[in-house]
């Protein structure tokens, strides 16, 4: 190691500098080409790479599946001889060359928020799906080039401009790159003296009344976290925002360390006023804050990152869910939301991890999340329940300091102690802190709440912050169905709950529910609530489903089956002692003190 140390400071930096082109010959195609140049001095091999997973994306995407048409070049313009190493890497000869030069296609053709796409004029990729790496080279610095048709523009996180040189100073600067090729909006607004771009496509979606919205909303959300974390960690940021007009079942956002990249449908993006679909501001905030949280205030175990393979770490309730947390205070501390906006989604929140069909462990759900386990994890719960366990702990901080201290401190000072200290964080140091800024008992409520499986204290700890907590318990009919839209507009049946009445009769994965009892189920309407309703307190009874099956129509027979269904209120107290209304106003303001 020592010996590799003193040869690359010996090796001047454009030596060992690896230089990227990205091209676009058919957009048609849905192809990206890809020519990389690697310094290969003294070596007879060269062991090259692209990852498999991208960070913050925490499932395995395997992108070398999307490779075609490899090949391997000396400076000479002579093909080199390669085969595959394993799953994702390229072992190639290198005839004793001082570079190699590789290229290859790259298919395009996935709406994800870690894969890459070509769709007409528009194209967008993230650094892990078309930048080989050497192993054991993470280190080396990069440039980057574009060969685009004629009218197409590049927005990329990497700093530079035009169709480059983009230059990265490592593989890891180079591999969260989110970038934008082609024909789309891009607008800027200033905040804290750093710019901060936002990139549309397509071009159409971003209309003058959306980039007012937007432009307002991207600052609130920058100044709330920059003052809380003490200023931008950016040179330039950029918002990347793919509005989808196909059928898609899902909208989210992935962080990077100087972006996000976000994908919403477009009736959930806006409305043709311009007025943003209910999770517009919560993925902004959230993809946001996790500029210090996860970016850069990093477990341990991704400390660095493996582009391997999984890399397991218990605390995505930290990483995720209390990243969660801290998007629903900057939406109230920014006056995005009002305060019974705030308490609602905190009652979102307790829902969705109440109504887990068992028992589950943050710490567990933070390492199964890899295989997406579609029982209990489906929805990854990390985030709502450790969305509440940050509140939880904030506020038995706020009350155990007299408001002195919060959950803030402990968040400056992971990132102070450990990320400017270039280093991750255990769950010990974690603990620490929560200690040293007065979290009571903080090993029994870790061992009760996120590595346990204890129902959360909210009727011991919420209404410390003049939170009134009702909790109230009754009987719903439960058919126990996910249906979904398909492309076509049908309600497609997907999962199926065991035990349920579902099961019962017969309803299988694929089928088209066309009716439950007399209840007709288009997808544009609620007619789960409608069942809801007119069902309740009718277990027992008679319930046929209609559905389309292989071009046929059947009836299936079942009965009305109920479940116990938890509902939660959250209030102002309505006489709130002078320590509960100033940790209310800590709390929704940002403040500490008096």
């Amino acid at each position: 190691m020592r010996q590799l140390v003193a040869l690359l400071i010996a090796i001047p930096l454009s030596a060992q500098t690896v230089n990227y082109e990205v091209s676009v010959p058919s957009p048609a195609a849905q192809l990206f080409h890809v020519k990389a140049e690697f310094p290969a001095r003294g070596r007879d091999t060269l062991y090259l790479s692209l990852p498999a997973w991208s960070p913050g994306a925490y499932e395995i995407q395997n992108y070398a599946r999307y490779v075609r048409h490899f090949g391997a070049k000396n400076p000479a313009g002579q093909t080199l001889f390669w085969d595959r190493f394993d799953k994702d890497t390229w072992r190639v000869t290198t005839g004793r060359s001082d570079r190699v030069t590789v290229e290859f296609d790259y298919l395009a053709d996935t709406v994800d928020l870690s894969l890459a796409r070509i769709n007409g004029e528009f194209g967008q990729f993230l650094g892990t799906n078309l930048f080989l790496y050497e192993e054991g080279q993470l280190q080396r610095p990069a440039q980057l080039r574009f060969a685009l048709p004629a009218g197409w523009q590049v927005t990329t996180a990497l700093a530079g401009s035009g169709t480059g040189p983009y230059s990265a100073s490592d593989y890891h600067e180079l591999a969260d790159a989110e970038t934008f090729v082609g024909k789309y909006s891009l607008d800027s607004v200033q905040v804290d003296g750093k710019w901060i771009r936002i990139a549309v496509w397509p071009a159409d979606a971003y209309t003058a009344a959306v980039a007012r919205n937007m432009r307002s909303d991207v600052e609130r959300i920058a100044k709330t976290e920059n003052g809380l974390m003490g200023g931008p960690p950016y040179e330039n940021y950029t918002v990347f925002f793919n509005v989808i007009r196909e059928p898609i079942n899902f909208g989210g956002g992935l962080e990077h360390s100087a972006a996000q990249f976000d994908i919403m449908p477009q009736g959930a993006f806006a409305d043709a006023a311009g007025n943003f679909g209910d999770f517009m501001v919560p993925l902004m905030s959230h993809e946001y804050f996790h500029l210090w949280n996860v970016k850069r205030i990093r477990p341990a175990e991704m400390w660095p990152y493996d582009y391997h393979g999984e890399q397991y770490t218990p605390l995505l309730w930290w990483s995720e869910g209390v990243t969660d947390y801290y998007a629903d205070l900057t939406n109230v501390r920014s006056g995005l939301w009002t305060p019974e906006q705030f308490l609602n989604n905190a009652v979102k929140d307790m829902q969705e991890v109440e109504s887990a069909p068992e028992p589950w462990s943050e710490e567990d759900g933070s390492a199964a999340t890899w295989i997406n386990e579609v029982f209990v994890n489906s929805s990854q719960l990390y985030y709502p329940k450790g969305a509440l366990t940050g509140m939880l702990l904030d506020v038995s901080i706020r009350d155990a300091t007299d408001n002195k201290s919060s959950l803030d401190d402990v968040m400056r000072a992971l990132y102070t102690r450990f990320y400017q200290k270039h280093k991750g964080f255990g769950t010990a140091d974690l603990l620490g802190l929560l200690r040293e800024f007065g979290a009571p008992d903080v090993d029994g409520f870790y061992q009760r709440y996120i590595n346990g499986r204890e129902p959360l204290p909210y009727e011991s700890v919420l209404p410390k912050a003049g939170i009134a907590v009702v909790r109230k318990t009754s009987s719903v009919p439960f058919l126990g169905v996910n249906a979904q839209p398909n492309e076509h507009g049908k309600l497609v049946v997907r999962d199926i709950v065991p035990g349920s009445a579902a099961e019962v009769a017969g309803l299988a994965p694929g089928d088209e529910l066309l009716k439950v009892g007399d209840i007709e189920t288009r997808p544009e309407g609620d007619w789960a609530s409608t069942f809801r309703q007119q069902y309740r307190g009718k277990a027992g009874a008679p319930l046929t489903i209609v559905a389309q099956r292989g071009g046929q129509t059947v009836t299936l027979t079942t009965q009305v089956r109920e479940r116990t269904s938890t509902a939660f209120t959250l209030t102002p107290a309505a006489a709130a002692t002078p320590k509960q209304t100033k940790l209310w106003r800590g709390l929704t303001t940002g403040s500490t003190g008096g």
